[in-house]
């Protein structure tokens, strides 16, 4: 089917980095390793995608992100079917507004540090045997390695507190 030059040069219109428009999600399919949402707009005949994989944690917290957006909560990402969600233009893709706080490079400062923190959890608690393997290694230190030990871990939460406390 051709496109229109309405069509094209409404699409070049708002095919600008930055721009936010809304976009009507269509479907919603869920399978065992991805989600994928199919979103379009009014000015366009074709469909966006977006693709999340369910087994890496940063696709995992935009799914959850743009699910709560909407009211829903990462289990019922199903229901976002006939949702309107806000979209932004990142210059060569479509984007959920959603994501910024979980993107490289976009969303504020404490949005990007609170990401990292919730994905450092996320790995930490995969982690088996975490608080045995910690505490045998504590058993096994020396003094000095005890002292060196202390001082890291008081330096890292003055920098977190101080962290917290700027953002």
């Amino acid at each position: 089917e051709p496109v229109s030059e309405y069509e094209h040069l409404t699409t070049k219109k708002r095919q600008r980095q930055g721009n936010t428009e809304l976009a009507q999600v269509t479907d919603v399919a869920v399978g065992t390793r991805t989600v994928v949402l199919t979103a379009r707009f009014d000015w366009r005949a074709e469909a966006v995608r977006f693709r999340y994989e369910l087994n890496d944690d940063r696709d995992v917290l935009q799914l959850e992100s743009l699910a709560e957006s909407a009211g829903f909560a990462f289990e019922q990402v199903e229901f976002l079917e006939g949702e309107t969600v806000e979209v932004t233009y990142t210059g060569g893709e479509w984007v959920p507004s959603a994501h910024a706080a979980h993107v490289e490079g976009s969303g504020s400062a404490a949005e990007t540090f609170r990401t990292e923190l919730r994905l450092l959890a996320r790995e930490l608690a995969r982690l088996p045997n975490l608080p045995r393997r910690a505490i045998r290694a504590l058993r096994t230190a020396t003094t000095q390695q005890t002292i060196i030990g202390v001082i890291l871990v008081k330096k890292v939460l003055v920098l977190v507190l101080l962290a917290w406390y700027l953002l």
